[in-house]
């Protein structure tokens, strides 16, 4: 992902003057020496050719900032002083209520201009400085940009998302000779395969987040995704659409997939909206934070309930003592936050060690409840397919298990935790023992 540390800039200045080429320089809290950026390209209309001063009134430690001490060689994303965002009206601690009693759409809000400061260099990828809040003073200007030069820049930056996604994505080369095989083969359902498989998930979906963080806001957010994920498949689709080509017989076979898989998915949510098909929620996940103990145990009867339908399919399902452990580890952690005062959102630094001990402790809930569930529905003849899975689910959960509790040894060396020790050992101590029970569940299916 992107590296965003507006909140720790103290101030900075751009200078566009020179026709294709950018340079930046931003003083960062806690670092005696300057962040120099040499980038090239230009930046929008607004401010190209320009020198630009700007300073943060309040500016913040952030955890998550590229560790350079030399000039960055780069070149320029958007850049631009008129980016158009949100923001609330209000005092911040009546959003920050409003967050918490999950009424903040009713918040009011304006549109304002901000800076926004992108860029990209070989060793640290995209990073991205927005905010709203700087003071900005343009203190030179040199020359103009025209609306079709601005218009080639911009194109440029959404080749140089594309680029940065595909280095992210990481797509195997297409041969000619590829074919689908028809037949299973067991040997495509080891751990080893499985894993291969959740990283390129998991790369597909941080290129998908990011390209979404970005465009999402745009009124041509779809097409801009689109081009930056590499879908030209989409694109064209939308073309067709828009075009109002229908289809035909001469169309590649690949065409005439996607749009069968489009027929059925339109036809199957027209049947939900129309009460014909029930669009049952995922039994097994956590995406929904539960609040209070009474709607644990509402959710753990109707999951109960759920999974007595199954039985006819799958036979007798009981849930994992693992898959238990986990989940009131979880909403204990959200217990205690909420009683010891440490549930406030922390938007203002990245990376803050909570927040990533939460994350890991969220990953390891959700995703043990779907890889016990898998290996209770485990087949007893044919290609097994589960186990490998599951091998390769509770590994990632060993991971993740081993970087909350370093998450917890950087909240022991904080000074605002230090009244709350008895509370991060405790969760270390949980997470020990949660730890051991996924080795125990890998060594029995491993027949060890």
């Amino acid at each position: 992902m992107a590296w965003k540390f507006d909140q720790a800039v103290i101030r900075g200045e751009l200078d566009n003057t020179v026709p294709g080429r950018v340079q930046v320089r931003l003083e960062i809290v806690g670092r005696t020496e300057p962040m120099l950026l040499d980038l090239t390209g230009d930046a929008w209309r607004d401010i190209a050719g320009s020198r630009l001063r700007f300073s943060n009134p309040k500016p913040k430690r952030q955890f998550k900032i590229p560790p350079s001490s030399e000039v960055q060689i780069g070149w320029v994303g958007d850049i631009t002083a008129s980016q158009k965002v949100k923001l609330f009206t209000v005092p911040e601690e009546e959003w920050r209520q409003a967050h918490r009693e999950n009424r903040i759409d009713s918040v009011p809000t304006e549109m304002r201009n901000s800076l926004y400061l992108e860029w990209y260099t070989a060793e640290y990828g995209r990073c991205v400085i927005e905010s709203a809040d700087f003071e900005m003073e343009v203190i030179e200007h040199v020359w103009q940009m025209d609306e079709d030069e601005e218009s080639a820049q911009k194109l440029s930056n959404m080749h140089a998302m594309r680029e940065y996604l595909a280095g992210i994505i990481q797509r195997p080369a297409k041969c000619e000779d590829d074919e689908l095989e028809d037949e299973l083969r067991q040997e495509d359902f080891t751990e080893e395969k499985w894993e291969e498989q959740l990283k390129a998930s998991d790369r597909l979906n941080d290129a998908s987040m990011e390209a979404h963080d970005k465009y999402m806001e745009d009124e041509d957010s779809e097409r801009k995704i689109a081009f930056v994920m590499g879908w030209d498949h989409i694109i064209e689709d939308m073309a067709d659409e828009q075009e109002g080509v229908l289809p035909s017989d001469d169309d590649p076979p690949e065409k005439k997939r996607r749009r069968e898989w489009m027929e059925a998915m339109n036809e199957a949510a027209h049947a939900i909206e129309n009460g014909e098909i029930e669009d049952d929620e995922d039994e097994e996940g956590d995406d929904d934070l539960i609040e209070d103990d009474e709607e644990v145990e509402d959710s753990d009867d109707e999951a109960a309930d759920e999974d007595d339908e199954d039985d006819d399919l799958f036979g007798e399902i009981d849930r994992h003592p693992l898959q238990k452990q986990s989940r009131k580890f979880l909403m204990g952690v959200f217990e205690e936050m909420r009683n010891a005062g440490l549930d406030d959102p922390r938007e203002e630094e990245p990376g803050h060690p909570l927040d990533v001990f939460v994350s890991n402790v969220m990953q390891i809930s959700g995703k043990l409840a779907g890889a016990l569930g898998m290996m209770s529905r485990r087949r007893t003849s044919g290609i097994d397919i589960e186990t490998g899975h599951v091998l390769a689910i509770t590994k990632r959960c060993l991971n993740w298990t081993n970087e909350a509790l370093s998450a917890l040894n950087a909240m022991h060396e904080l000074p605002e935790y230090a009244d709350h020790h008895a509370i991060l050992d405790r969760w270390q101590a949980e997470l020990y023992c949660l730890r051991d029970g996924i080795t125990d569940v890998r060594r029995e299916l491993q027949g060890g």
